[in-house]
Parts: C-alpha cells; structure tokens; sequence
C-alpha cells in the first residue's frame, strides 16, 4: 500500500505522516515548506526509507496529479485552519481549502485511488467558524458529489479541539502554555462556561489510520474527538496547579462569536459517527506534556539570543 498525504508537515499531516511509518505503509509528504525543515524536526521520519518528500501546491494540479500516480490512499490536511486567518482572508481560504480539494479530489479521480480521506472539522456541523466553516462544509459535499459522480469513495474526518507537541503557533492549547509560561496570564475570549473535548494529536492520528483502512468508514462521516469533556475554568485550573503557582486568567465574552461555546452542533446538520477511541492520552498528561514542550522551546530560544551576544 502506498499513501499520499497533503500538507503532511502540517500538524494533523505530520503526525498521520509518522502513523503511516509506524504501520510500514509507504508514503509521500507534499507539502510547500522545506523538505530541510521537515526532516530537520522530526528524527522518526528523517531516518526511515518508507518517506518520500514531495514540495509543492495543491494548487499546482499537474504536479500533485503526477505525483499521486500509483497511490492507493490519499489523506488531504493541507488547508487554512485558522479561523481567525480565514475571517480576515476569506478569498484565500476559499482558493486554498475548496479549490485546492477539488484539485485533491480530481486528481484522485484521475489516478483511481481507492480512498480519499478529508480532514475535515466539528465546525461543519453547525453556525459557527466563519468563512473557516463554510469552505470545510463546502468541500465536505464535494467528496459527496465527486462519489455519485465517479464512485470516488471517501471518509470525512471531522476532527474536535486538537491539542499536542508540535502544533501550529494559533493552536489554542499551544498558545495558553506559551502565555503562561512566559507572562503568567492568559485572555480567553469567551465564557469561562465554555465546554471542549480535547483530543491529543497521537491519538487522532491513531484513529484516521485505523479508519482508513476499515471498511465500514467508506463513505460516511466521522467525528474524531475526546471523551473527556472539560470547562474552560477547568482546564485553567488543572493547568495552574500542574504549574505549582497563581496564573491570571482574564476573561472576556465577546458578543461576536465565531467559536462554539458548548457544542458545534445545529439542528440542520447530518450526524457524524463518533468513534469510541480504545486507548487515549489523559488531558491532564497532555497537557503537561504540552507545557513542557513549550518550555524547551522557550529555553531554546534564550539559549540562542545569548549565542547572538
């Protein structure tokens, strides 16, 4: 078997990208950062023979329908997942994450591939997300129509509130252990109330592997999230007393949400299959993981300004 996996320096893509490794499945990475880069950070990936790095655009259809030329499996993360980013950049985000599927999309078509996997959002499923959720609902019917029209089977993976080492600078968890760490305070802008479902990273790149390759997940939707429900204040609290001191949490309810406060859902939308995950990483642990992360991050970045004295 051999999988094709966009945006596979990305967060969600890199971590899927060292699953495939550790299940001895062949794999490409396209993505546009450097191929240096890459490999530089991530030591499992930078020794194995099984990888072969690919830069370019999903929007450069030539290149990624040459490239996917003999893949079984195509796995596409490469979008704009910020939803601040998108707010402010909504043609981008459109050409990026709906135009850039449908180049995934055909492309597959073309090279007959037996499954495209769609990383895809819990924001689908209801009113909030901005331009963010209306191109991942967009390219959600997509991989719908290009199946009645050309029998291309898909799985949509709408992942929940990610959170591990490794991840984009907008990532909320990486975002509170980094102010935390170094401010000793936070903004939050929404309700203390708010309620998430934080999954690790490990485990839902675990998860997409083990439900690319079964087949009951062929054509349908699923939710890929946690099963430990937490509060925002919660969370706060368990992070201060991880932390062993006061942190500052100011809390500031906008009236103008673009995130869900207790649950993506709306009436209208079509239910996803929850997926019941049969080993996962404590919150608590992770978290501590996360925290620790950052540190040597931050002690890294000390250590290099007195290098540059």
């Amino acid at each position: 078997m051999k999988a094709l996996v966009t945006g596979g320096a990305g967060f969600v893509g890199h971590h899927i990208v060292n699953e495939l490794i550790e299940q001895k499945i062949k794999t490409i990475v396209y993505d546009q950062a450097d191929p240096n880069d890459f490999f530089g950070s991530n030591q499992k990936i930078k020794k194995n023979s099984l990888i072969e790095y690919v830069q370019g655009d999903i929007l450069d259809f030539d290149l990624l329908n040459k490239v996917m030329k003999g893949c079984d499996i195509v796995f596409h993360t490469a979008a704009i997942a910020d939803i601040e980013e998108s707010r402010h950049e909504p043609i981008k985000t459109m050409r990026i994450n709906v135009l850039g599927t449908v180049n995934c999309l055909e492309a597959a078509r073309q090279n007959n591939i037996s499954r495209f996997l769609y990383a895809s959002s819990a924001y689908t499923a209801g009113k909030k997300g901005s331009f963010y959720r209306v191109s991942k609902q967009t390219s959600e019917a997509l991989c719908k129509t290009y199946n009645e029209e050309s029998g291309l089977n898909y799985t949509i993976l709408r992942y929940g509130s990610l959170y591990g080492r490794e991840s984009n600078e907008w990532n909320f968890i990486y975002g509170v252990c980094r102010d935390l760490l170094t401010k000793g305070e936070y903004t939050y802008l929404s309700s203390p109330e708010s309620e998430r479902e934080y999954i690790h990273i490990n485990d839902a790149a675990r998860e997409t592997v083990r439900i690319s390759l079964a087949d009951e997940f062929i054509n349908k939707a699923v939710l890929i999230t946690g099963h430990q429900r937490i509060k925002i204040k919660e969370l706060f609290a368990m992070i201060e007393e991880i932390l062993g001191k006061k942190i500052k949490i100011n809390y500031d309810p906008n009236p103008t949400q673009y995130h869900y406060i207790m649950t993506p859902y709306s009436f209208e939308a079509d239910v996803a299959t929850r997926i019941n995950l049969s080993q996962y990483i404590d919150v608590s642990e992770g978290i501590l993981d996360c925290l620790r992360f950052v540190q040597n991050e931050l002690d890294h970045e000390k250590l290099g300004k007195k290098d540059d004295k």
